[in-house]
């Protein structure tokens, strides 16, 4: 499993040169739970695409709801958000959090 990112910094994200998957999970929410397992049967795959970031949005709520501020998007957990190129490309919540869907942006 990925670890948690504490410190998020968007400009970083911005100069990654790989696409970022950033990944917003509640461990006290069982959706947030099935999204991260049906995402971790793709780890080996996503891990080789993007740089992935892993953010507990429990004990790192204001740096997450700071970055869905400065990305632009909706706060949400769970929550896939895909920066690539500098352009925030995909977002996905809850259910919708599947590999096969996030593949295609990376």
């Amino acid at each position: 499993m990925w670890s948690y990112t504490n410190d998020i910094d968007v400009s970083n994200i911005d100069s990654e040169a790989k696409p970022v998957l950033i990944i917003k999970h509640s461990n006290r929410c069982s959706i947030s739970s099935v999204a991260l397992n049906r995402l971790l049967e793709s780890q080996a795959e996503l891990d080789q695409r993007a740089r992935v970031i892993l953010i507990d949005v429990i004990a790192n709520r204001s740096n997450s709801l700071l970055l869905a501020s400065q990305l632009g998007v909706d706060h949400e957990s769970p929550q896939v958000i895909i920066v690539k190129n500098n352009e925030v490309v995909y977002v996905a919540s809850h259910m919708a959090i599947k590999p096969n869907t996030i593949l295609p942006y990376l």
